[in-house]
């Protein structure tokens, strides 16, 4: 059977005028709310050349970048997926300040196929950068941010939860890349039996593919064993000083969501009661390297149209 030529690609939407309006409103009291903690507001192309979409990324976003040929130069370039990577880029040259600098963001992505546990490949993202801060002072602002911004939206409880890459990567760091390949996916699972198999080879091991559950709980159960002091450090302080309510508080040492690139601590926000991915971010002091500027970077990133649908 043919298909209609009305209907639209799987994962693609469109908004009709009652939405549109909701989501308008929306992107201007969150472009607001940036515009008043001293974010530069900026507005990266649709397409860029496909090296530079992918440069210091993980794979796993790598993977997600819709590719065509330019008719100009005759180049691949790629349809952003994501555009954390374009505010590194644009902090590292087009800016290129001394100092702390501070970016936010609203615009449309493409994805090749949607992430696990949505069903639209169109996201308007929406997200805020800080570059230049490698201190604990970034980390609790973007969180602070994040949770406000998803404040504008809904009172209902949420969860906060705490991750971090670079005890994470100081676990897995000895592992040969297959075997690294195999651990990530058996921790995304929580799959115990499957990590039992990797003890002899990480002592730590034993300890992260229990580190995940409450907080409080979870920090008192793994903050003696030496790699994980300085991440359960991080997590505390940043919990410490958030300014928040109705809130819970969850930890996942073993969080694996941008592994590739993520060097510190990550973080997710959800609506508790509908276990609905509303925020995720973290810190991700490398990417700029690839771009010839090594800057220390953090930020958050959330789709509009999903905190826009928490009013329904």
């Amino acid at each position: 059977m043919t298909r209609p030529s009305w209907i639209l690609p799987d994962g693609l939407e469109e908004c009709l005028p009652a939405e549109a309006w909701a989501i308008e409103d929306a992107r201007r009291a969150c472009l607001d709310l940036f515009r008043t903690h001293q974010y530069g507001l900026i507005m990266p192309p649709m397409l860029e050349y496909l090296d530079s979409l992918t440069s210091g990324v993980g794979q796993d976003l790598a993977d997600q970048i819709m590719v065509v040929t330019d008719r100009v130069s005759g180049r691949l370039m790629g349809i952003r997926p994501d555009m954390t990577p374009q505010a590194a880029r644009i902090d590292a040259h087009a800016l290129n300040e001394e100092g702390t600098t501070r970016l936010c963001y609203c615009g449309s992505v493409l994805r090749a196929v949607a992430a696990s546990g949505e069903s639209s490949r169109s996201p308007l993202q929406l997200g805020a950068e800080v570059f230049g801060d490698a201190s604990l002072r970034a980390d609790i602002e973007v969180v602070q941010l994040a949770v406000d911004t998803v404040r504008l939206f809904t009172d209902e409880p949420l969860l906060l939860d705490f991750g971090h890459a670079g005890a994470l990567r100081a676990v897995l760091a000895h592992l040969p890349e297959r075997d690294q390949r195999y651990a990530l996916d058996a921790l995304g699972r929580k799959d115990v039996e499957a990590l039992l198999a990797l003890e002899d080879q990480i002592p730590d091991m034993a300890v992260l593919k229990s580190a995940f559950g409450d907080l409080d709980v979870v920090l008192a159960n793994v903050s003696s064993h030496p790699i994980f002091q300085d991440a359960c450090a991080d997590v505390r302080a940043v919990q410490s000083a958030l300014r928040v309510d109705s809130v819970s508080w969850y930890c996942d040492l073993g969080e694996t969501h941008g592994f590739q690139y993520h060097t510190g601590l990550v973080f997710g926000i959800y609506a508790l009661e509908r276990d609905q991915l509303l925020v995720r971010g973290g810190r991700y002091d490398h990417v700029g390297e690839s771009f010839g500027r090594a800057r220390a970077a953090t930020g958050f990133s959330a789709d509009l149209k999903t905190l826009v649908r928490l009013a329904n």
